[in-house]
């Protein structure tokens, strides 16, 4: 392991780092972290929900779109689903993965982007999950629309063009930047542990943990541990979760890797798609690859997947209609939520949030 010296931006600044109490972006905040499930009781909140945000429920303009659920089996396992609305309506539009999003302390932290709407783009919204619905709680002016991530002591991880800029949320002034990372890319923060992954295509990732920064040798003889290029990544858990070329075919494999870089599973067959959202689950690996649910055991053999859109047993049947995914988020061991967009031709896409419910 490969490691890597830090920046402090602060110190640069000729800012003074006592009163913020930082560590590398791991906050001094004891509070640990919870993913509670959606469900009718008022989430617990770290802020109170300001005037103003009520004021912006008020001016929404129209309502969300209300969706018929149902449920989806693939192979042996099933899959149910509740609709979680917005109390205040966003739409979307623009790249591929339009919304970000994370969970601390029960609330629920969001970013929407619209290339239309640079306000809304540069803003974090928190909500709550109150009588199954998402209610708006704080606005931070901090764009997190390339990446954000939280970890166990409340410290929020953006990624603004090349830099991650950290922002304490129990702070006095949660807008105002702790400090920075020296290594950019996506970020995502365990919340178990002191531990935040950061990562760029083509490039190793890199574990931020007590100050340090390791760059992280995944197993395996090419130049990205079994992958000649490897397209995307996820933390899920205690395992880093991949997809890409074993060689310069054009076909993208599934593999995970625990914290020490040694690979645990390895797809045998092609994933549906380069850029897949990916979940650790107590029967295997959950990958969302665009346009279907595709499900692998732990050793990495394929199980099942959902059929394509236009087919029977599609994930139109689970959500009523199609939607495309951006973040999974565990809540306990049979649910997760499901944070996506959708959008028709003649509407701006709009985020969507669901509550599934799986055996597997």
């Amino acid at each position: 392991m490969k490691k890597i010296q830090r920046r402090d931006f602060l110190k640069a600044m000729g800012l003074t780092t006592a009163a913020l109490g930082l560590t590398a972006c791991g906050g001094s905040g004891a509070a640990s972290a919870s993913s509670a499930p959606a469900s009718s009781s008022s989430a617990p909140s770290a802020s109170t929900q300001p005037e103003a945000a009520e004021d912006k429920a008020a001016l929404a303009g129209p309502p969300v779109t209300q969706f018929q659920t149902g449920e989806l089996t693939i192979g042996e396992y099933t899959f149910k689903a509740q609709y979680i609305p917005f109390d205040v309506r966003r739409e979307v539009g623009g790249a591929h993965h339009l919304v970000h999003a994370d969970s601390y302390q029960g609330n629920y932290f969001f970013s929407f982007y619209n290339e239309d709407d640079e306000e809304q783009s540069a803003k974090i919204f928190e909500y709550a999950i109150q009588d199954d619905r998402l209610t708006p709680v704080e606005e931070y002016n901090i764009d997190g629309s390339d990446a954000l991530s939280i970890d166990r002591n409340g410290i929020l991880y953006v990624l603004e063009t090349f830099d991650v800029y950290c922002y304490d949320l129990n702070s006095s002034d949660p807008e105002e930047p702790g400090d920075a990372l020296d290594y950019w890319g996506r970020c995502y923060s365990s919340k178990d542990r002191d531990l935040t992954v950061l990562y760029r295509t083509n490039s190793a990732p890199v574990l931020v943990q007590d100050g340090e920064y390791t760059e992280l040798t995944l197993e395996g003889d090419n130049e990205m541990g079994p992958f000649y290029r490897m397209s995307s990544l996820n933390l899920s858990g205690d395992e880093l979760l991949t997809v890409g070329e074993l060689d310069s075919s054009g076909d993208y494999y599934f593999a995970a890797f625990d914290l020490d870089g040694n690979e645990v599973a390895r797809s045998s067959q092609p994933v549906g798609s380069f850029d897949a959202v990916m979940m650790k689950r107590p029967n295997g690996y959950l990958l969302d690859t665009g346009y279907m649910w595709e499900l692998y055991a732990p050793d990495g053999t394929f199980l099942e997947k959902s059929l394509p859109v236009g087919e029977r047993e599609t994930l139109c049947q689970l959500c009523g209609e199609f939607c495309t995914f951006d973040v999974f988020l565990p809540l306990e061991e049979n649910a997760f939520l499901a944070v996506g967009h959708h959008g028709k031709a003649t509407e701006p896409d709009e985020p969507v949030v669901f509550r599934i419910t799986t055996d597997f």
